[in-house]
């Protein structure tokens, strides 16, 4: 959940005016402080959440004494030999052994919070580590000494074996709360770097492998979103167009300039159109499955957006995704249309039988295939009379540039009537090419 420094100050004189001391309250501020979607409310909620369960929880176990263990009767008899005697620190004081063992639980627990506040938690990144944040917590409380002391106590008799069974039952008790407060703070600082580190692997990751993710569909949508808000932005200021500088000082003449009311130049609306052709055959059908998702998810940005797919055979698919959602258009997409046997040639006398008349200066052409043609005709000629045509034909090929022209592919045929021609393996890389077209759109 973004959240702009104005938006932190208010929240702050918020929490200034309310207090702290009611949590409902303090809560009810700054959500409506930092709170400006409802989308957004589910995050804020689990943060809030996770936040205050750290120290609602300690306070609850240590107001029931249960938050760590007793002190234990090895360190508060103080019958424990010196040194010299068979190897075992007299007072422990030089340790910190006794410091540990013969505290209170609220004592303990006072000292786990004091070794706690000397880390910075804010570097977990995936659960694995907190077996490494326990292990460096019970250190910087001196547990360290408290298993030298029960390594000492293992070598002496029945009676000291015993003691030493009952230190070690102690460190168990303390290494468990000392997981537990690691893993609250996983929670709270950790799952969202751990997401985003998970984002940022499927972003990356090749479209043919993101099946193997279950929150892929959510990660198209957000993406989608961030992206068409940006559009947005950069479209009220396009709209907005430039200052007029002479309009706004001969109309501030008349009142010496204060107030001064600013005049702009404004640009013409275009009525863009966009047109995208995928090739749904088995090799592809992964990335015209994203690209379709993509599109359709910013239908709110994106100008009149006509579809269409080909395998063996070409149609147009535009109304599957005006009856049903992207999800399911493009899962029925793919099961009337794909298969193999590509012809590129015919899908481009299809394409232009069909759109010949509704190809203007205002459409973007955009196809999305790896030009394997099968070694049948080409049918670039059909391709440069649809460029001559239109505004921009952009071509994505999502294998890499070194196979664009192996085996059955004829890249090279197409490339000279692309104005881009770009590889799109990755939501990446689809990102990155969706924000160009919108920059190009305006």
């Amino acid at each position: 959940m973004r959240i702009s420094p104005d938006e932190a100050t208010q929240s702050m004189d918020a929490a200034a005016l309310v207090g702290y001391q009611g949590q409902q309250r303090f809560h009810d501020a700054l959500a409506m402080t930092l709170v400006k979607r409802e989308e957004d409310r589910p995050a804020f909620e689990e943060t809030f959440a996770r936040f205050f369960a750290v120290s609602s929880d300690e306070a609850s176990a240590s107001s029931q004494n249960g938050a760590m263990p007793a002190p234990v009767e090895v360190a508060r008899e103080g019958n424990i030999p010196s040194q010299g005697d068979d190897g075992v620190a007299g007072n422990g004081e030089e340790n910190g052994v006794p410091d540990l063992t013969t505290q209170t639980p609220a004592e303990l627990d006072q000292s786990l919070a004091e070794a706690a506040a000397q880390m910075d938690f804010t570097q977990m990144e995936v659960i694995t580590q907190q077996g490494l944040y326990t292990r460096r917590l019970l250190m910087n409380m001196g547990m360290g000494a408290v298993g030298d002391r029960i390594l000492q106590l293992d070598q002496g008799d029945a009676s000291r074996q015993a003691k030493a069974d009952t230190l070690r039952q102690w460190r168990r008790e303390v290494r468990e709360q000392a997981a537990n407060h690691v893993r609250r703070q996983f929670l709270l600082h950790g799952v969202g770097k751990g997401r985003a580190l998970r984002e940022q692997t499927m972003r990356a990751v090749p479209f043919r492998h993101l099946r193997e993710f279950q929150e892929v569909k959510s990660l198209v949508r957000r993406m989608a979103r961030r992206l068409a808000s940006l559009h947005q932005r950069r479209m009220k200021k396009s709209r907005r167009g430039m200052l007029d500088a002479r309009r706004t000082l001969v109309g501030s003449i008349r009142h010496d300039g204060v107030p001064a009311r600013l005049h702009w130049r404004q640009r013409p609306v275009q009525k863009s159109r966009v047109m995208v052709i995928c090739d749904v055959s088995s090799s592809v059908s992964d990335a015209a499955r994203f690209l379709l998702q993509f599109l359709y998810a910013m239908n709110d940005v994106l100008p009149r957006v006509r579809s269409f797919a080909f395998a063996s055979r070409f149609d147009e698919i535009s109304e599957d995704f005006q009856r049903y959602s992207p999800d399911v258009a493009v899962g029925r997409v793919l099961d009337r249309l794909s298969g193999s046997g590509t012809d590129y040639g015919e899908m481009f006398a299809d394409f232009w039988r069909r759109c010949e008349r509704e190809l203007d200066g205002h459409t973007t052409v955009i196809i999305l295939g790896d030009a394997r043609n099968n070694y049948l005709p080409e049918g670039a000629e059909v391709l440069a009379q649809i460029r001559r045509r239109v505004k921009q034909v952009w071509w994505l090929n999502p294998e890499a540039r070194s196979r664009w022209n192996s085996g059955d592919a004829v890249m090279d045929r197409y490339l000279p009537h692309c104005r881009l021609a770009r590889q799109c393996a990755s939501l990446d890389d689809l990102e990155r090419i969706v924000d160009s077209l919108l920059k190009g759109l305006n």
